[in-house]
């Protein structure tokens, strides 16, 4: 049953035409040299009012540093970037935690993501809690935004039929905490090549 499920979402994702993105940011754990991750969240046609449509992708240039990012477009019209440099410091058989210094751009601002804290908590079964705590300064205006906060549990699935190009996928159920303190229900589907 869950496969069958898992090959309906993946389709439709796959063949959106507003495919942007991702739903829960990122976590602690390095991909690995030369793996690419890509996490995908879709909210077609806005439905969902304060949602967002977007993609965020992790590529390691070294077993322990990456390039991640997203883009994102945010159901009341505004579109956003964010690229940053992650390093992953810990890694064992329990947890990954990893720091990141990156830039957002949304409307006119430019905001940098400093300091950043990304952990994933590994539990049986391949599954992890994994999420990031993010502070947020806007560079345009010289002020402090916050600090945001993501939590998701990421449940490991399998597409059968593309297990020769996939290293895994998992299903990310969360919440997020934006910097304005509003706290929002999230999910993203987990694809890592």
């Amino acid at each position: 049953m869950m496969q069958q499920y898992s090959k309906i979402v993946l389709l439709s994702l796959l063949f959106q035409t507003e495919v942007f993105g991702t739903g829960g940011y990122d976590n602690g754990s390095a991909v690995g040299k030369g793996n690419l991750q890509l996490d995908f969240t879709l909210n077609p046609a806005d439905v969902v009012e304060y949602g967002q449509s977007y993609i965020t992708w992790n590529y390691g240039f070294t077993d322990t540093i990456g390039f991640h990012g997203y883009v994102s477009h945010e159901a009341k019209g505004t579109n956003q970037v964010y690229y940053g440099l992650k390093y992953t410091f810990l890694t064992n058989d329990t947890l990954d935690l990893s720091t990141a210094v990156g830039f957002r751009h949304r409307k006119s601002e430019t905001h940098i993501y400093l300091p950043q804290l990304l952990y994933t908590y590994k539990l049986p079964k391949n599954y992890d809690i994994g999420g990031s705590v993010v502070h947020v300064y806007d560079l345009t205006d010289s002020m402090s935004l916050g600090t945001t906060f993501d939590m998701a549990l990421r449940i490991p699935f399998t597409l059968p039929w593309l297990n020769k190009y996939l290293s895994s996928t998992k299903l990310a159920i969360g919440a997020f905490r934006n910097a304005s303190g509003h706290t929002y229900p999230t999910y993203s589907i987990d694809v890592k090549f």
